[in-house]
């Protein structure tokens, strides 16, 4: 997948209307980056492009939730796993001071929970 692609897949969702997406640092109208919808999304396809062109995964997007956050809350395995696998930090807290593993234990996520404290 291009970037290219991503941001003609996100040009659509709300939370980029009217926004001219054309950077991998493009906030949304929600605080989001790419990268974090990616990872609320589950695409790692996505996020894998928006890495190559140089999306951090360390950026905290809205409530300070990073894409590791972003993944866990929503039980995305596969994009928690490539997240670690390519140097997200999971010790980061969100704004309400939670780490990625702390949400997987709040959301009862124990698969995802288990791979947070594997690493």
């Amino acid at each position: 997948m291009k970037i290219e692609d991503v941001f003609s897949l996100y040009k659509d969702l709300p939370e980029y209307a009217g926004i001219d997406l054309d950077s991998v640092k493009r906030v949304s109208l929600f605080g989001d980056y790419p990268i974090n919808v990616a990872a609320t999304r589950g695409s790692v396809r996505e996020m894998s492009a928006l890495f190559i062109s140089g999306a951090d995964l360390n950026t905290p997007g809205e409530h300070g939730y990073t894409p590791l956050h972003n993944a866990v809350e929503q039980g995305n395995v596969d994009a928690v796993r490539w997240l670690l696998e390519n140097g997200a930090d999971k010790s980061l807290l969100n704004s309400a001071g939670e780490t990625p593993a702390d949400l997987a234990n709040i959301l009862c996520e124990t698969l995802i929970g288990s791979i947070l404290n594997s690493c």
